[in-house]
C-alpha cells in the first residue's frame, strides 16, 4: 500500500505543469518580443494619426502656409498678404467740411458748408499683392461733393448749387506698420453748376458743366474693428479747379472699410 501511494503522488507531480499550461487561453497566440514591439509602434502611430486629424479640424487658413512651406519649388507659391489682411480694400465714407467757393465779387472766397459721399477702392491690394509698399499705398476715390451759395437783394438775387463729381488716385505714405499715413492725391472730373436768377417774381435757370481738376493732401487712417471690418477716416485739404475758378475744401470724412 505504501508503495502504491508513493507512485500516485509521483504521477500527480508530473501532470501538474501540464494542467497549468492548459489553463491559459488557447486562442491567444504566444507573443514574441519582436511582435510586441511592432504592436506598440503601430498603436503609437495610430494615436499620433488620430491626434493629427483632430488638430486638422481646427486648422483653416494656416493650411495654405503649410502647403507653401512644404512645396519643393516656387511654381505654386503665392503671396500670403491677403491672409494677413483679407479685406477687399473697399470703403464708403460720409464727407463734411467747409467749402471755399471762389468769389465772383472779388473776395477770396464765399465760405459755405460742403457735404458729400465718397467710395474708396484700394486697388493696390488687387494688382500688387507681392509688393507691400504698392499694396498698402495705392488707392482711388470716387467722390460727390455738394455746396450752395446765395447772394443779391430782395429784388435781384441768385442761388447757385455746385456738384463736384471726381475720380482721383492717391498715394499713401504709411507710418511704419500703423494703420495711419499721409496721402497725396490728384485727379479730375466734372463740376455741374445750377444757378437760379430771380428778378422780382420771375426766375431764370442757368445750368453749366465744366471740367474740374482735383488735387490735395491729407491724413488717412483705417484702424481695424474686426478681422474683416475697418474704421476709415480722413482729414484733408483739397483744391477744385473749375475753369478760371479755384475752389477749396477743408474737412474730413468717416466711414467703414471691408
Amino acid at each position: 500500500m505504501n508503495t502504491w501511494l508513493k507512485a500516485c503522488l509521483a504521477g500527480s507531480l508530473l501532470f501538474t505543469p501540464v494542467a497549468f499550461a492548459q489553463s491559459a487561453d488557447d486562442d491567444d497566440p504566444y507573443a514574441y518580443p519582436e511582435e510586441e514591439a511592432d504592436r506598440a509602434q503601430q498603436k503609437a502611430q495610430k494615436e499620433d494619426d488620430e491626434a493629427y486629424d483632430r488638430r486638422r479640424k481646427l486648422v483653416d487658413e494656416t493650411d495654405e502656409f503649410r502647403e507653401a512651406s512644404e512645396a519643393t519649388n516656387d511654381d505654386g507659391f503665392r503671396g500670403m498678404s491677403r491672409l494677413d489682411d483679407p479685406n477687399l480694400g473697399v470703403a464708403v465714407e460720409l464727407v463734411g467740411g467747409l467749402l471755399l467757393i471762389d468769389s465772383a465779387r472779388g473776395d477770396f472766397s464765399d465760405n459755405k458748408p460742403g457735404l458729400g459721399v465718397r467710395a474708396t477702392w484700394e486697388f493696390g491690394r488687387t494688382f500688387f499683392t507681392e509688393n507691400a509698399t504698392l499694396r498698402e499705398g495705392l488707392f482711388a476715390d470716387l467722390r460727390w461733393l455738394y455746396g450752395s451759395l446765395s447772394d443779391g437783394t430782395e429784388f435781384i438775387k441768385g442761388d447757385t448749387r455746385l456738384h463736384y463729381f471726381t475720380l482721383a488716385p492717391a498715394w499713401l505714405f504709411q507710418f511704419g506698420d500703423s494703420p495711419f499715413g499721409l496721402f497725396l492725391q490728384a485727379g479730375g472730373g466734372l463740376a455741374y453748376q445750377n444757378t437760379g436768377i430771380t428778378v422780382g417774381e420771375e426766375e431764370t435757370k442757368v445750368n453749366g458743366l465744366k471740367p474740374v481738376v482735383q488735387y490735395g493732401l491729407g491724413l488717412r487712417g483705417r484702424p481695424a474693428l474686426s478681422r474683416n471690418l475697418h474704421l476709415t477716416f480722413r482729414i484733408e485739404a483739397m483744391g477744385l479747379r473749375r475753369g478760371y475758378a479755384n475752389d477749396f475744401f477743408l474737412g474730413g470724412s468717416a466711414g467703414v472699410g471691408f
